[in-house]
């Protein structure tokens, strides 16, 4: 069916003229102008450099900082729901880092599953920690943070972590930031792997990413509002939370990018956290992570399976969404206007996704047309996007300790598959998952200090004496 319809409706030919034709043609005929070039570069030029004129915040203070002072730096009114499938293989670990920040009678694990009881060991793994533990029987991330909403109902604010979440010892609960404006505070994450204290090539790759995608959430939560938080971790008033349920359309796929769309569209903004990089787990390697490694939780094991066969999903969908918030929702006042302009650029929206749609069609043919002219395009682009990540990892995250290495930029940004990655860049952690000799829990290393594995087999390090 599917091959019927390429060839029926792109290609035609012989037999008609089929849609890619018609594109060419209209290319070739009808839609290109003269410096049209100029105005599509100069738009990406200031989506690109733009967030870099500003900086994260200022590190969050150590523990050791409250301990002199006797200050203890909790939060009273806030509680930590974590919504989990089948994470008894992360669990202990989430809450042997959450135990650093929150009480255990604030910690809330959400379990869930399309099962009248338990699937899992989950249970009993609270049970010794002595946090509390809700049984959802419906299989739905959303629906478990939608019922651990009531179970919190003692607590004025909420903190959303997923099941494979570390929370860094100098963590801060930053509920004060929460006004009637401002109804969400998402953080900005870093990768890790839960499964072991050395991340693949493929895993660096990711950590630039999401690291890139912090200060661009940043900018936007500051001249607007963040169109969305990180899934990974949020921070929400809690009554609102309840009304934003109401309005989300309960999607399983892409759930953040909804509680953030149903935020802005109640009038309330979202802002970003910068003074921590949050640890979320991710994928080891792109295609294959090989048959001993296991996940528990709402996690995929490859790249491949996270964003092929989950993310793009919401793609073409998300234009219907996108384009409706744009022209009919004005409830953030002056603030609307910046957020608008990154509902029009930023990842999973309006311009990339038409751009997913059509450049397996525009590139091939802008080549048949001009391939002079469009190989100098592509290869400035490129140079473009490498002097702003180079611009980003040598002053952002030098000031942050968290620069990423050389080889891994060039690599992210050189191989366009994200890129291509084999798994001989994961190595298999020693002896079973539990404590490291430090204390924190392997492969959450959460401090300043946390390493890596080249794909060559060079370690990869995070320390304050190699920047």
């Amino acid at each position: 069916m599917l091959s019927a319809f390429v060839y029926l409706v792109l290609v035609g030919l012989p037999v008609w003229k089929g849609a890619v034709f018609w594109l060419y043609w209209a290319m070739q005929n009808r839609l290109t102008f003269h410096g049209g070039w100029a105005i599509a570069t100069g738009i990406m030029i200031i989506y690109t450099f733009a967030p870099l004129f500003i900086l994260f915040e200022e590190d969050a203070p150590s523990p050791d900082y409250f301990k002199k002072r006797r200050i203890t730096p909790s939060a009273p009114d806030t509680a930590l729901l974590i919504p989990c499938f089948k994470s008894a293989p992360v669990i202990r670990l989430t809450l042997e880092a959450a135990l650093r920040i929150f009480p255990a009678a604030h910690i809330f694990v959400i379990a869930n599953g399309d099962s009248p009881k338990p699937i899992d060991n989950t249970e009993e793994i609270c049970r010794s920690y002595g946090v509390n533990h809700i049984w959802s029987p419906i299989g739905s991330k959303i629906i478990a943070i939608f019922v651990g909403c009531y179970a919190a109902k003692a607590f004025r604010y909420v903190l959303l972590i997923d099941d494979d979440c570390a929370l860094p010892p100098s963590f801060l609960v930053v509920s004060s930031r929460l006004t009637d404006r401002v109804r969400c505070i998402g953080y900005t994450i870093k990768s890790v792997d839960p499964q072991s204290s050395k991340i693949s090539f493929c895993q660096q790759a990711q950590d630039l990413e999401y690291k890139m995608s912090g200060l661009h959430r940043t900018f936007a939560g500051r001249i607007g509002s963040t169109t969305f938080p990180h899934g990974a971790i949020s921070l929400w008033d809690r009554e609102f939370l309840k009304q934003v349920f109401q309005d989300h359309p309960g999607f399983s796929i892409s759930e953040d990018w909804f509680l953030g769309n149903s935020c802005r569209r109640m009038g309330g903004r979202i802002k970003m956290c910068s003074s921590v990089f949050v640890g979320t787990a991710t994928p080891s390697a792109i295609f294959y992570a090989g048959g001993s490694r296991k996940r528990g939780g709402f996690g995929e094991m490859t790249v491949f399976k996270q964003r092929f066969l989950r993310w793009n999903f919401f793609f073409a969908s998300g234009l219907w969404y996108n384009l409706s918030y744009i022209f009919g929702s004005w409830r953030l006042g002056w603030w609307e206007i910046g957020t608008k302009v990154f509902v029009l650029q930023e990842y999973e929206q309006i311009y990339e996704t038409i751009v997913y749609i059509f450049a397996p069609f525009i590139l091939p043919i802008s080549f048949l047309l001009r391939p002079g002219f469009c190989a100098n395009l592509l290869g400035s682009t490129l140079a473009l996007y490498l002097i702003s990540v180079a611009i980003f990892n040598e002053v952002h995250l030098r000031l942050k300790k968290e620069r990423v290495r050389w080889r891994v930029l060039l690599w992210y940004y050189v191989c366009p598959v994200f890129r291509a990655e084999t798994p001989q860049g994961y190595r298999e952690p020693s002896g079973r998952r539990g404590r490291s000799e430090a204390g924190n829990p392997e492969g959450f290393q959460t401090g300043s200090s946390w390493i890596g594995k080249e794909h060559d087999g060079e370690e990869y390090e995070h320390t304050e004496q190699n920047r």
